[in-house]
């Protein structure tokens, strides 16, 4: 009985492992497209000599992928930092200077005869979220945690950790819409370890006016992705929203609006338009129009100085 049980034990802690190589193997590929990146957007290398207790390190994500099956390089145009970001890089906020950071969370999630199987069990029984949160693969790995937005939140946590054990105590997350959504996520998790949070168009379980996949229970997936954002731990936040965005809007987002400790944001005014590339209301922030003309853009500044 004594070696079954060491067999046992053996073959979970290398199934494991097995699986944590695969995702250490994707951010190894993944880490030449990370950077950070000067205020004209191009990439650059820190210097040693940086004083560390004196600087802001914005960490950049950005949305959903829909790759969950392959690595994807965050090549594309509306996956790069946006112009209202990386134009921060190298400002003076009081006495700190902001370091902008591009990271790209492209690793590989389930396979799809693994998401098949996760909506099958939820449809059969009456799309009942509890029913498919204890699901694994066969290395043992819960089938949540290896959908995008899990792999998402993984891979910034590793992040903020890793500029936390070079030394780097401030640290501020931005992201759009599914990077949005996973930092708030983080941020309301672990408060203590992430000064702030940039979102734009925070979004998680597709087009909210179409209603993606209502024979799945959309409604109650999305409610389930809603309730990973602890609103009553959520403080210097600062939210982007716009009425027409067909994800998630100003309506739709008032379970952050309506929270004291948000600084909401409704861009449903804005004088720039929609680009189709760059999602149409959507990724109205990621427009060179929203960095130079829009004059909201400026409470980013306002809400460094409150935090800082």
């Amino acid at each position: 009985m004594k070696g079954i049980l060491i067999l046992i034990i053996f073959l979970l802690i290398n199934t494991n492992t097995l699986a944590d190589k695969k995702f250490e193997k994707d951010l190894k590929k993944l880490s030449k497209f990370n950077s950070f990146i000067d205020y004209k957007g191009n990439p650059y290398q820190i210097k040693e000599s940086l004083n560390k207790d004196k600087t802001i390190i914005l960490i950049y994500t950005h949305g959903s992928s829909g790759k969950e099956r392959s690595i994807d390089k965050c090549q594309k145009k509306w996956r790069k930092v946006p112009p209202v970001i990386y134009k921060l890089d190298g400002i003076n906020i009081r006495d700190f200077t902001v370091k902008v950071y591009k990271l790209c969370f492209g690793v590989r999630g389930w396979s799809q005869s693994e998401e098949d199987k996760f909506w099958d069990v939820y449809d059969k029984n009456n799309q009942d979220v509890d029913s498919v949160l204890k699901l694994k693969d066969k290395n043992g790995i819960f089938l949540v945690d290896k959908t995008e937005v899990s792999t998402k939140k993984k891979v910034i946590k590793l992040k903020v950790e890793d500029f936390k054990d070079k030394g780097f105590r401030n640290i501020v997350l931005a992201g759009h819409s599914a990077g949005a959504w996973s930092s708030l996520v983080l941020k309301s998790q672990f408060p203590n370890q992430i000064n702030g949070v940039i979102a734009f168009s925070p979004a998680r379980s597709g087009k909210y006016a179409k209603k993606k996949n209502p024979h799945r229970g959309w409604i109650n997936w999305r409610n389930y992705k809603m309730s990973l954002i602890k609103v009553d731990k959520l403080s210097k936040v600062l939210v982007y929203a716009h009425e027409k965005d067909p994800y998630e809007n100003t309506k739709t987002l008032s379970f952050l609006s309506d929270a004291k400790t948000v600084t909401f944001i409704d861009l449903s005014d804005t004088k720039c338009k929609k680009n189709i590339i760059l999602g149409g209301y959507h990724g109205i922030h990621l427009t060179k129009c929203f960095a130079e003309s829009d004059p909201k853009r400026n409470e980013i500044i306002k809400y460094l100085h409150q935090i800082f």
